[in-house]
């Protein structure tokens, strides 16, 4: 993670008692040498002056701490997004989503710092083992974990602390989920960023933390804002958020076409038109077209599956590895057919057996290559 660029988003309305606080505690950290860390206030013209407060402080800490005031309260959902968004354009590594209240403490960003070398995205969970919530009454703590519960259930999904704030992401998770295709607000954006980043297989950590009530200001959670989540979480379930197997098969079929095309525009170049052997011909096509049908179906047709790591040699060898069952069945048919049939054209020899392996390498290359790897670390 060398000279890796961290932007800490902090969206902000009404905490002028915590801002000057919390911007002084984070630039105290110690973090490791490699980190570049940056602040982004996000205020929403806070009556209380929370954005001219945080303004008179940049100069303190030049380069490192920028302030954005928005006009009216937009929500600290959107104000996420906009800084996920402008982290982005401006060419940021790992993007922090804390609050501004402390309920968020940073004495936990050293951990998540050395999770994320390891993960995607490190969340801050009050409901794995360890985590906790402070000061607060049984029924409320209830309430917080049933919730959990009922997202884990209708989602699918094993995370235990969906409407967490407290994020660490890596870049190569918005470039994959644009900020912009968010389309939750409130508390159900955190359910559904999560479950996106889930259903497209990124590597996930929950670790513990002590979630305490604020000391100063005034909370701006409501029970609506609960309720409300849990009734988006159907509208969440119903996205598409992954390809069904139906959609990947027909996009594989695709890039398979595509494939057949060039090898057969080969073969008919060399086993016919030069009338070299047609056993080394396919051979040669096969590697050809095997690399091209490799680097599409990295990047189209399982995307989701690949969670936007780049193309590797280790991945394209083990995708032509599994491929040689549907080159075994290609071979045979191939000089079957030649054998028992008067042909006009080898290359019709070479369709069939394309036809036949397909089903083949489709089903080695979702399970061997490009399968999902169970990631999920839920302690």
């Amino acid at each position: 993670m060398e000279g890796t660029k961290l932007l800490i988003i902090i969206p902000t309305y009404n905490e002028a008692e915590n801002i000057g606080l919390l911007i002084e505690s984070l630039f105290k950290l110690t973090l490791p040498p490699e980190i570049d860390l940056n602040i982004l206030i996000i205020d929403d013209s806070s009556p209380d002056g929370t954005g001219d407060l945080a303004k008179s402080l940049v100069p303190s800490y030049p380069g490192k701490l920028q302030v954005e005031i928005r006009p009216g309260k937009q929500g600290g959902a959107s104000a996420f997004l906009r800084g996920f968004s402008r982290g982005l354009e401006e060419g940021y590594d790992l993007f922090l989503a804390m609050d501004a209240d402390f309920s968020h403490n940073p004495v936990y960003i050293p951990r998540m710092l050395e999770e994320i070398k390891t993960h995607d995205l490190v969340i801050g969970s009050r409901n794995v083992k360890g985590g906790s919530i402070e000061n607060r009454s049984f029924l409320r703590d209830l309430i917080t974990k049933a919730a959990a519960l009922y997202c884990r259930i209708c989602l699918g999904c094993p995370l235990r602390d969906f409407t967490a704030g407290f994020n660490l992401y890596r870049k190569v998770i918005f470039q994959a989920i644009k900020p912009e295709s968010i389309i939750c607000r409130a508390y159900s954006f955190q359910i559904e960023i999560k479950y996106k980043v889930f259903c497209q297989g990124f590597r996930i950590k929950e670790i513990p933390i002590m979630f305490p009530d604020r000391l100063r200001g005034v909370s701006k959670m409501s029970r609506k804002f609960l309720f409300d989540a849990l009734f988006d979480v159907w509208k969440i379930k119903k996205m598409k958020s992954r390809d069904t197997p139906l959609d990947q098969f027909i996009m594989f079929a695709i890039t398979g076409g595509l494939g057949t095309i060039s090898n057969l525009v080969l073969f008919f170049f060399f086993a016919d038109l030069l009338a070299i052997s047609a056993n080394p011909v396919s051979i040669g096509c096969f590697l050809i077209a095997g690399t091209q049908n490799y680097i599409l179906n990295h990047r189209w047709s399982f995307r989701q599956l690949t969670g936007g790591e780049k193309p590797s040699v280790k991945k394209w060898l083990l995708f032509l590895a599994a491929a040689t069952g549907g080159l075994s069945i290609n071979l045979i048919i191939l000089n079957s057919m030649l054998h028992f049939f008067d042909l006009p054209y080898k290359f019709i020899a070479q369709a069939v057996g394309i036809l036949a392996g397909m089903l083949i390498n489709y089903s080695l290359a979702k399970y061997m290559v490009f399968r999902k790897k169970k990631t999920l670390s839920p302690h």
